[in-house]
């Protein structure tokens, strides 16, 4: 899957929350997502612009390969972040962290967010909030002009 998203950071949450209820999107998520992320001796997963994490998502275990991308051409649109994405749930954790570190793959870093997540059309909203960081907005929609215009709906431009 192709995933087109932009980080705007430094929001009010509250504020985004009600124009986003207020436009008829629906709350799909509201709970804490943990993140743990791999990597071989190296970092030749990162230095290729790739990832490859485990992410606990409410009681659902998920692993994650991304490959970034770098297709620009409006000024705007260094902002929007590409990447192909592949996502499966996993059954067994322990068993798979196991599988990994047979492949020499290893944790490299953690990340624990709050993360309330919208939905309208095909257009995902997740606003996430880190212990050490101003909450931020994500907005995952599938062409670069449709994040634009929802940037525009949400008065975000500047």
């Amino acid at each position: 899957m192709l995933e087109k998203e932009i980080k705007i950071l430094d929001i009010e949450k509250e504020e985004i929350k009600n124009k986003l209820i207020w436009l008829w999107a629906k709350e799909t998520f509201n709970w804490w997502i943990h993140d743990i992320y791999y990597d071989f001796p190296g970092d030749t997963i990162d230095w290729n612009k790739r990832i490859f994490r485990i992410r606990k998502k409410w009681e659902i275990h998920l692993y994650t390969i991304k490959r970034k991308r770098n297709k620009k051409s409006e000024w705007w649109e260094k902002w929007i972040k590409i990447a192909d994405e592949h996502e499966m749930t996993i059954t067994n954790v322990e068993s798979f962290k196991k599988t990994l570190e047979k492949y020499w793959l290893k944790e490299i870093r953690e990340k624990k967010k709050h993360r309330t997540s919208f939905s309208l059309d095909w257009i995902e909203f997740d606003i996430d909030k880190y212990d050490d960081i101003p909450c931020l907005l994500e907005i995952e929609a599938n062409t670069n002009e449709e994040i634009k215009n929802w940037i525009k709906k949400l008065w975000l431009e500047n």
